[in-house]
């Protein structure tokens, strides 16, 4: 009985389901474009959005100068004229705040509980979820926490045996619950402020 031929679905399987182009690029650099390719893909970025994110690399750095600015009458500043044009570097921000990306999540903010720490209404919080069975908050962290279906924002602090969720405003009362009684799932980073205008 003859055998041989082709069968449909045999074959090269392809990594990226389709045949690989050899293409012109630096040496040096080349195993680790491919593996940045590889990890794209495989995150679901494909097809002209990956080629999108390979372009926007450069655009998504800015220049951090190395000139503070003056916010009182005691403190000066030389920011200005030529120093403006040459003392800087260009910065990712995406990695300056972002410690674990695949953990990281960002909320928004309601209220004004924690102004006492500059968390303003509108803000937004970059926030680094935890699984609280196997990881604990320290002591003055800022954690999200749910209390009887609320979620809130507030500095994490323990005392004689419970928690204690302390706003950051005179006008709100701490807070008082067993550790079973609340699910902290994140510990705020950093916040990014959206409404300066409205202070």
């Amino acid at each position: 009985m003859p055998s041989g031929g082709s069968r449909k679905g045999s074959g090269r399987k392809y990594k990226f389901g389709e045949p690989s182009a050899d293409i012109g690029v630096p040496r040096s650099i080349s195993n680790d474009l491919a593996v940045a390719i590889e990890y794209l893909w495989e995150q679901g970025i494909r097809g002209q959005e990956l080629v999108q994110v390979l372009r926007s690399a450069k655009l998504h750095r800015i220049r951090k100068y190395d000139y503070s600015v003056s916010a009182g009458a005691n403190s000066t500043s030389s920011v200005g004229g030529d120093s403006m044009n040459t003392d800087y570097e260009e910065i990712d921000l995406y990695d300056a705040l972002i410690e674990e990306p695949s953990k990281t999540i960002i909320l928004p903010v309601i209220g004004d509980s924690m102004i006492g720490i500059g968390i303003y209404p509108g803000d937004w919080l970059i926030v680094e979820q935890i699984n609280p069975l196997y990881q604990k908050p320290q002591e003055e962290d800022i954690v999200i926490v749910s209390i009887d279906d609320e979620t809130l924002v507030k500095r994490y602090r323990r005392e004689k045996g419970e928690v204690v969720l302390v706003s950051e405003n005179e006008n709100h009362k701490p807070i008082r619950r067993t550790e079973g009684s609340i699910y902290i799932s994140g510990i705020v980073k950093t916040a990014i402020r959206r409404n300066l205008s409205k202070l």
